[in-house]
C-alpha cells in the first residue's frame, strides 16, 4: 500500500510549502496552511485508456490546484475556478471531466482529497468556520456521491481501505501553538469518534502530542501506527511523533543526527510509505543555507536512517514525489531535476526542458512503459487566475503542456 503526501486541504501550518522554505524556523509566523496525507495502491500502468465515464461533462479550462494520478491514464484533481470542481481524467490529464457533486460550490484550496483508487475517493469540504465540514464519498468514479456532516473542516484525512479512516483536525493556531484533535472512522467515514485532543480549554486534553509546535502533516501506516510531523524553533529537535493505538496516545520518535547537527533546526514532513519501506522528508536549516534530505526506513517506521553530511543524499529544496520504494523525484522548478532509483540512498540531477522556477506547485510520477516514468508538473495559479499542467513520459527530462 502506497502512502502519498499531497499538498492542499486546510490543516495547519506554515506558509512554507512542501519543501521550499529558505528562512530559519525561528521566523515562522504560524499562519495556517495545509498538507494532506492520503493512501492509494501502488501506481501501475494500466495500458489502454478507458472511455470517458458517461454523464461527466468536460471542463475545458480548469484552474487546477491539486492533482493525484493513480496510473498513466487515471487521475483526480481539484480546480478552483467557477465555484470549484472535483475532476477526473482517463487520458493522462489531456481532458478533465466534471465529477462535482450536484449543487456543490466552494471547492478549491481548502478542499481535501483522500484517493484510495481510481473509483473510490473521499472529499472534505470545510464550512466557513473550518471546525465542521461535509465529507463526500464516491465508489463509482464520481458518477454518484454520498455526504455526511463531520465535526472537522480543516483536517488531514486518510483512508487505509474502504472502512478505516483517520482525521487530524486543526483547532486553531497562535503563539507557536497548534491544538489538534484526532478522529477515527471504521465505517468508511459515515461516523467518527474523537480519540485525542490537546486543547487546553477542554477537560479531556492530553499533552503527549504537544500543544506547542505547528503541525504540518499526518500519515498512518495501518490502523494503529501513524505519525504527525511539524515544527517549532528548538535546536536539534525533529518534530516527529508516533502513535501505536490509532492516535489515542503519542510519543516523540528520535532519529539519528550527525555530530555537530544538534545546533540546527529542522522541519520534517509526513512520511511516505510503500509497505514497510518509508521516506521521511527533512528540511535542515543550517547557519548559511537550507538543505533537504530524505531519511528512510525498511521496518515500517520503527527506525529511520539518513546522513545529511553525504552530499549525494542532499537535494535542492523543492516539490517531491515517490512512485514506489525505489524511485523518487525532487524539483524546485529550475533547470535541474533530482531523482533517485535506489530508495533515496543517492540522488542525481538531470537537465530538464521546462523552467518553472518560482512557479512550481506540485509534481506527481507513476510507472510508465518499460523503465520510463510518467510525470506531471502543476504550477501555482497566476495573476490571471490560471494554472498550467505539464506532462513528461521520459522521467521528467522533456515536458509537454496539457493545460495553458
Amino acid at each position: 500500500m502506497r502512502s502519498k503526501l499531497i499538498r492542499i486541504s486546510c490543516l495547519l501550518v506554515l506558509a512554507l510549502g512542501a519543501c521550499s522554505p529558505t528562512q530559519p524556523l525561528a521566523n515562522l509566523t504560524g499562519i495556517p496552511v495545509t498538507i494532506t496525507s492520503v493512501t492509494v495502491p501502488t501506481k501501475i500502468d494500466t495500458g489502454t485508456p478507458l472511455p470517458p465515464p458517461p454523464n461527466l461533462p468536460v471542463v475545458l479550462f480548469p484552474t487546477l490546484v491539486l492533482i493525484d494520478f493513480q496510473d498513466t491514464n487515471h487521475g483526480w484533481g481539484i480546480a478552483s475556478n467557477d465555484g470549484g470542481y472535483i475532476l477526473r481524467t482517463v487520458d493522462g490529464g489531456t481532458t478533465w471531466l466534471n465529477a462535482t457533486p450536484p449543487g456543490l460550490t466552494g471547492i478549491g484550496y481548502s478542499t481535501n482529497l483522500s484517493v484510495l483508487n481510481v473509483n473510490t475517493v473521499w472529499m472534505l469540504v470545510p464550512n466557513v468556520d473550518f471546525f465542521t465540514g461535509l465529507l463526500y464519498h464516491t465508489v463509482d468514479g464520481g458518477l454518484s456521491w454520498t455526504s455526511v456532516t463531520v465535526p472537522f473542516g480543516g483536517a488531514d484525512i486518510q483512508f487505509l481501505d474502504g472502512s478505516t479512516g483517520r482525521a487530524l483536525a486543526g483547532r486553531g493556531v497562535g503563539l507557536g501553538s497548534n491544538p489538534v484533535e484526532m478522529y477515527q472512522s471504521s465505517d468508511g467515514g459515515v461516523t467518527w469518534i474523537s480519540v485525542f485532543n490537546n486543547d487546553p480549554t477542554r477537560a479531556d486534553t492530553s499533552e503527549n502530542l504537544p500543544l506547542s509546535g505547528i503541525k504540518n502533516g499526518m500519515t498512518f501506516l495501518n490502523a494503529n501506527t501513524g505519525w504527525v510531523t511539524g515544527t517549532r524553533p528548538v535546536d536539534g529537535e525533529v518534530y516527529l511523533f508516533v502513535t501505536h493505538d490509532g492516535g489515542a496516545s503519542w510519543g516523540q520518535q528520535s532519529i539519528p543526527l550527525p555530530a555537530g547537527y544538534e545546533s540546527y533546526q529542522y522541519m520534517p514532513q509526513a512520511p511516505v510509505f510503500f509497505g514497510s519501506d518509508g521516506f521521511l522528508p527533512l528540511m535542515i536549516y543550517l547557519a548559511e543555507t537550507t538543505e533537504f534530505t530524505f531519511y528512510s526506513s525498511h521496518d515500517g517506521g520503527t527506525t529511520w536512517t539518513g546522513n545529511p553530511t553525504n552530499a549525494n543524499r542532499v537535494v535542492t529544496p523543492g516539490q517531491y514525489a515517490f512512485s514506489d520504494a525505489l524511485h523518487g523525484w525532487c524539483w524546485d522548478g529550475g533547470s535541474n531535476l533530482y531523482s533517485t532509483n535506489n530508495g533515496a540512498q543517492t540522488w542525481g540531477s538531470t537537465l530538464t526542458s521546462l523552467d518553472l522556477n518560482e512557479r512550481l506547485s506540485q509534481i506527481d510520477f507513476v510507472p510508465g512503459i518499460g523503465s520510463q516514468f510518467t510525470g506531471w508538473a502543476l504550477t501555482n495559479v497566476d495573476e490571471a487566475g490560471h494554472s498550467q499542467l505539464y506532462k513528461s513520459t521520459d522521467n521528467g527530462i522533456t515536458w509537454t503542456q496539457l493545460i495553458h
